[in-house]
């Protein structure tokens, strides 16, 4: 699937730079450009699990969502267990 891009101009430390070039001269990573996109991509995951797990916290703290998860959990225990391994 391609994503829309847009070209922006960003400021990295030289020494950054200057190693990110050098994997992509040894073939370990195929551009710069490829690198830095997968670095943001890490960071921005990193981000949204991270925000993720503070709403789950918070949610644990809520006794009625506990009820209602607790619940539905029971209420579809048989049905799970009727299910050999992971689906």
């Amino acid at each position: 699937m391609m994503m829309q891009t847009t070209r922006i101009t960003a400021t990295l430390p030289t020494e950054y730079l200057t190693q990110l070039k050098e994997l992509a001269r040894e073939n370990v990573v195929p551009s710069v450009n490829y690198a830095v996109k997968e670095a943001v991509k890490a960071y921005l995951d990193q981000i949204k699990k991270m925000k993720y797990e503070s709403l789950m916290a918070e949610a644990a703290e809520d006794k009625d969502f506990m009820k209602r998860t607790l619940d539905c959990a029971n209420d579809f225990s048989y049905v799970d267990s009727e299910v050999p391994g992971e689906w």
